[in-house]
């Protein structure tokens, strides 16, 4: 059974690699731009629909930044097998997605377009199909984004000695689930939990395994539907990532 697990990039944010989007948690190594956010995985159906909206804190010139990014992905087929379909042209939001090899869809900003799709007031899904993937739209607005804070803390480091909790700076609402991930030079440590769940710890063991140099911290709740269209179960997920990019001491 093969996951849905997407990393999604922008300009000097972000590392985009389409040759992964459909695989298991990634274990390249993290560099002091690598703010990549996990997505979730079903077992079975016959697509997804994935927006998601990521907001990476960095340090310029000792000024916190906040940039913010909108993206999607998309995929129609066989998802225990991993096996994807033509679906023809896929808009998020008038945005036109790109096909990967592999037959599923991803939005790629590009140097014009850093901040990617706009989620301001719609999360209007298009798909055009082609041969078993049958034309339609949905709009995702109605389930809308989780609502998360800052990650709280100001801190830029973290101390491998130590254990390590990571945490928004209120509450989440409005997910289904949600990630907390440390990834460093040497790979990546991924922890799911329950709905609105707003903090988890990482014993000094499991950060020491990430190694000491650059990577980051993001925290992932999402929301899903399963929407049932000319007969395909499709997966609706709305994801918001909140990232920052930090240093293994």
């Amino acid at each position: 059974m093969k996951k849905i697990s997407l990393v999604f990039s922008a300009i000097s944010i972000f590392l985009f690699s389409c040759d992964k989007a459909i695989t298991t948690p990634p274990s390249t190594t993290p560099t002091n731009n690598n703010t990549a956010a996990q997505t979730p995985s079903f077992p079975n159906g016959d697509g997804f629909l994935v927006a998601l909206k990521s907001i990476t804190k960095t340090t310029v010139a000792g000024f916190e930044v906040n940039t913010e990014l909108g993206t999607g992905v998309a995929g129609f087929g066989d998802l225990a097998t991993g096996t994807y379909n033509d679906a023809g042209a896929i808009t998020l939001n008038s945005k036109s997605l790109t096909k990967n090899s592999n037959n599923t869809y991803s939005y790629i900003p590009g140097a014009t377009d850093i901040t990617g799709i706009d989620f301001g007031s719609s999360i209007n899904w298009n798909i055009a199909g082609a041969g078993s993937v049958p034309a339609f739209t949905h709009n995702a607005q109605s389930q809308g984004f989780p609502i998360a804070d800052a990650i709280s803390g100001s801190f830029t480091t973290i101390n491998s000695a130590s254990d390590f909790t990571l945490s928004t700076t209120g509450s989440i609402s409005n997910s289904d689930s949600v990630y907390f991930q440390v990834a460093g030079p040497n790979g990546v440590s991924l922890k799911r939990r329950a709905a609105n769940t707003s903090s988890v710890t990482f014993s000094a063991a499991e950060i020491q395994a990430l190694g000491k140099g650059f990577g980051s911290v993001v925290i992932a709740p999402w929301n899903w539907s399963t929407q049932t269209i000319s007969g395909k179960t499709i997966h609706v997920v709305n994801e918001t990532a909140l990232s920052r990019v930090i240093e293994i001491q």
